[in-house]
């Protein structure tokens, strides 16, 4: 039944992502506080179309959600790993100042951009390679975040120090994402998950959307 409906799922996709776009950037900016509920419902239909579930799987989504979130907590906490900044309060319930979301949302780009590079590699066989494909998927990441970044502070979702992003916030970012891209590969995980490349995609266009509309 999964293989037979994506159709439905990547519609539902579509018209949150749309109706996101076009309330935030016309009518109001409040509605990016129901981030988390958007996350989280993304994420459910994603993962119902994962092809194959197994223990390493859920290993794998179990250790970048902890390690995503302890990331951010040590990042915030000692400002040396992306820079200095702090999380304001539209990504919702907090952890010790850092929201229980963030962890979804490192496996929802993670995941998603390895499902973009298993679907590549039936076509490009380089993007086989061990090292090739999570340094691909990161690269992706950083991408994704450099958009998200630019809106951060007027979001509501973190404040960076002086109202500057560091370079060394997007080569932290790509080393880590680097790091949960290989485990992925490392367990011998594979996707071809349609309906995650596709939200990755519309992730990426809702936001360059906004900093067309907002900037």
């Amino acid at each position: 039944m999964k293989a037979k409906t994506p159709i439905i799922a990547i519609a539902i996709l579509v018209i949150l992502h749309t109706v996101g776009l076009i309330g935030t950037a016309f009518f109001n900016e409040d509605l990016m506080k129901l981030t988390p509920v958007n996350l989280l419902i993304s994420l459910a239909i994603v993962l119902w179309f994962h092809e194959d579930y197994n223990n390493l799987f859920v290993f794998y989504l179990t250790v970048v959600y902890t390690f995503g979130y302890l990331l951010e907590l040590a990042g915030i906490t000692s400002g040396k790993i992306f820079g200095q900044y702090f999380y304001g309060n539209n990504l919702g319930l907090k952890l010790a100042d850092v929201p229980l979301i963030i962890g979804i949302n490192w496996v929802m780009l993670s995941y998603c951009s390895m499902s973009i590079v298993g679907i590549l590699s039936n076509r490009f066989t380089l993007l086989k390679q061990q090292f090739i494909a999570p340094a691909i998927g990161a690269l992706l990441m950083v991408f994704s975040d450099f958009w998200i970044e630019q809106l951060s502070q007027r979001l509501d979702f973190w404040y960076w120090k002086n109202n500057t992003i560091p370079i060394q916030n997007y080569t932290a970012w790509f080393l880590f994402s680097f790091a949960f891209n290989f485990l992925f590969v490392r367990l011998q995980l594979h996707s071809t998950n349609k309906v995650a490349a596709v939200l990755f995609i519309l992730q990426l266009l809702f936001f360059i959307g906004l900093n067309v509309f907002l900037n």
